[in-house]
């Protein structure tokens, strides 16, 4: 029996030529295919990571336009109420609702888009408060609706400059999109 423990340590040239001896064709390919696989792997994980965060970004500026919508479109709701307490209990929540969405959109944008289409949105909620506001006052005051017929409205509530600045959001935030495909 030898002992294995006392022959001395193979030297680095030793090791080296061992090494390159003991490795093959198969050992080669077997190894760039791990690579390959491992590199695609990467590639592919980045991609997905990319779209889920564009997707992210996309929902945040639907919601956000949709919160704008919902308080351009609070007058009509309150001029067709129906004078009940109950009514004026679940409109007044609602634009309450409304304002904190457009809070919430406004940070959210603020935290995760670019300081020119968080300026974009903030002028577009601007103008909507100032062209709905003054509407939802004066549909306060109206007398409520009390026979179908008075709910169609003979002329629509103006919302020129929110629309000027809509279009300037979604100008903004599809000329992004684009850039970054």
């Amino acid at each position: 029996m030898t002992d294995v423990s006392s022959s001395p340590p193979p030297s680095t040239q030793q090791t080296a030529d061992w090494a390159m001896e003991s490795i093959t064709w198969d050992g080669t390919a077997t190894l760039i295919a791990a690579i390959l696989a491992a590199a695609i792997a990467i590639i592919g994980y980045s991609f997905q990571q990319t779209l889920a965060r564009r997707e992210r970004i996309a929902g945040i500026y639907s919601e956000a336009l949709r919160a704008v919508e919902d308080y351009l479109e609070a007058p009509y709701l309150l001029r067709r109420r129906d004078g009940s307490d109950t009514t004026r209990t679940s409109l007044t929540m609602h634009v309450s609702e409304i304002q904190s969405r457009i809070a919430y959109y406004s940070a959210l944008i603020q935290i995760h888009a670019p300081n020119r289409v968080s300026s974009a949105y903030d002028n577009l909620v601007r103008a909507a408060r100032r062209e709905a506001g003054p509407q939802m006052t004066a549909a306060w005051k109206r007398k409520p609706t009390k026979r179908d017929r008075d709910v169609p409205l003979v002329e629509p509530f103006s919302r020129t400059q929110s629309d000027v600045e809509r279009h300037k959001f979604i100008c903004l935030i599809r000329g992004r999109r684009r850039r970054r495909l």
